[in-house]
């Protein structure tokens, strides 16, 4: 009997420092140009690491000549994934360059609040448009209220679309010829499709597809960028689109990590900025696995958001299950899962809880998801409709993170994230319900800069990040104007010097391991942090929690 597996391998076939550094240099000069101006946000001193080499071809052809199909290579993972028999993988497992064999696993789709795919009907639900708002750049229709409860139609009158910012969809399939999309599609916006289910190019239904395939993936893409005025307008209806098709809907078929964990190393490479993914992995997982390090979609979750990469989750609709609490890749520690509310902002009864099973808060912030209205195929009896779930909070929480990422081009992702989560109406109490609250696109965007698209105020402002954190904490002096070389210094609450770290330019970030100046790890605690950079200087707290 054939089954899916990971085939982990020891090495890249990179054996000393100078081959790597030189395979880096090489690979880095052939980083897509909006890529590379993305990772350099994360990755100020080199673009690429050793996560983006390739895997060893040579072990690949190993693997084909055992009779394996491989299905995908992850660069990421050092690892493949591939079809065989029991027979082959006891072949595989004395190959010397393979550390471990593990299944492949997913999920089923569980049923969704509402029904929202086989059991959809228009009759479910549907919210009245409400009128235009003096001020309004355009008709929201039904939509306004989602949009008004995030306090994004602020951000739109500042001049706000996501213009120039690139949103990839992974997802079930889309209809593309939706009205929805029309002003994506003509104008040029849908970069970039593929179909990871099929392997082909292709994310509109196809033949052999269930009639509903393209459902679920119209539903999310809508809410977070489609436009149709009077109708539905997403929160980043000016953005830029790569599509991809990671999951099949047949009740038989589980949907398989191994195809998000391929579509992240894809649209990293065509330089997306934000990842907005609807899906929660539970099944063939224990609670004790959501501890943000163990489940393959959760690891290379966090290592697309160490790259630059906003990554946007579904927290799960397991709320009212005995499951009761997020799934992965939620559980990663670099990403913002999203929970849902209906529209008297409160929580969903179906919306996962936290924590994870190593004591983070989860989710990290909420949107709607409790009769979110989005554009629907046409052969489920209508244009639009009312859907529930976390899979819609989700994508308007994407459209947010597209807004901020808009208005702050020069933000890396976990700045984006620690201010949507400090800007949230949760911020002061988070909890294991609601995390840091509903979001407020506006104050997110302006609670630094002012007003969108300004230059960065002239006062001082240093910006520490994630804080508290447990591994370490970026730390940004912000400056309207170049002060010259920057020191930062690092105390203990008794004004002793614990580290002195030198050399980043103004307005970059620079980050402290939470080690001392001899290389120890310090106790946790609370630490302050003192930026100077020529006549500037800025302090703030920080607070180190046990790992």
């Amino acid at each position: 009997m054939t089954g899916k597996y990971w085939i982990y391998l020891t090495d890249k076939e990179v054996f000393d420092s100078q081959t790597c550094a030189r395979q880096l240099d090489q690979l880095g000069a052939t980083v897509d140009a909006h890529a590379a101006t993305r990772r350099a946000k994360s990755m100020p001193d080199r673009i690429v690491d050793f996560h983006d080499l390739p895997v060893a071809s040579s072990y690949v052809e190993q693997l084909h000549q055992l009779g394996l199909d491989v299905v995908h290579e992850s660069r990421w993972l050092n690892a493949v994934s591939v079809r065989a028999t029991r027979a082959q993988l006891a072949a595989v497992a004395v190959l010397p360059f393979v550390s471990e064999i593990a299944p492949v696993l997913g999920t089923r789709r569980h049923g969704e609040p509402d029904g929202i795919i086989e059991r959809f009907s228009p009759d479910a639900g549907r919210r009245d448009s409400e009128p235009a708002a003096p001020g309004d750049p355009f008709d929201y229709g039904p939509s306004r209220a989602q949009l008004e409860q995030i306090n994004v139609i602020a951000a739109h009158q500042a001049g706000l679309s996501g213009a120039g910012v690139i949103v990839g969809v992974f997802d079930t399939g889309f209809e593309h010829d939706h009205p929805a999309f029309s002003q994506i599609v003509s104008e040029g916006r849908l970069l970039a499709q593929y179909d990871f289910v099929n392997d082909d190019p292709e994310t509109q239904n196809e033949s052999g597809d269930d009639s509903s395939q393209h459902a679920h993936g119209t539903f999310t893409w809508s809410a977070l960028g489609g436009f149709a005025e009077g109708e539905l307008v997403g929160p980043a209806y000016g953005a830029s689109f790569l599509l991809a098709k990671t999951e099949d809907i047949t009740s038989e078929t589980p949907v398989e990590e191994d195809n998000w964990v391929a579509a992240a190393e894809w649209a990293d490479q065509l330089g997306v900025d934000v990842i907005s993914t609807s899906l929660s992995y539970i099944d063939w997982y224990t609670y004790e696995d959501m501890d943000g390090d163990t489940a393959p979609i959760t690891i290379a979750a966090d290592i697309a958001a160490s790259r630059g990469i906003v990554v946007c989750v579904s927290a799960g609709n397991q709320g009212g299950t005995a499951w009761y609490y997020i799934g992965a890749p939620a559980d990663a520690d670099s990403i913002i899962a999203v929970g849902a509310v209906d529209a008297d902002n409160i929580l969903a009864e179906f919306s996962s809880h936290g924590p994870t099973y190593d004591g983070r808060t989860k989710p990290e912030v909420l949107a709607l998801g409790v009769h979110t209205h989005c554009a629907i195929p046409v052969e489920l009896g209508a244009d639009y409709a009312d859907v529930s779930g976390t899979s819609l909070s989700c994508p308007l929480v994407g459209g947010v993170a597209a807004l901020v990422v808009e208005a702050h081009p020069n933000w890396p992702p976990m700045l984006v994230r620690q201010q949507l989560l400090d800007t949230a109406d949760n911020a002061a109490t988070p909890d294991n319900d609601r995390g840091w609250g509903l979001v407020d696109t506006y104050g997110a965007i302006t609670a630094v800069s002012g007003t969108p698209g300004d230059p960065l105020p002239a006062a001082p402002l240093l910006v520490a990040y994630p804080n508290p954190s447990r591994h370490g904490v970026w730390l940004e002096g912000r400056l309207a104007t170049a002060q010259g070389p920057v020191s930062v210094e690092i105390f203990d609450p008794a004004g002793r010097l614990v580290r002195r770290l030198d050399g980043a330019e103004s307005r970059q970030s620079i980050f402290w391991d939470g080690r001392s100046d001899v290389g120890r790890a310090v106790a946790p605690g609370i630490y302050y942090a003192r930026w100077q950079s020529g006549e500037w200087q800025a302090s703030t707290k920080l607070i180190l929690q046990g790992s």
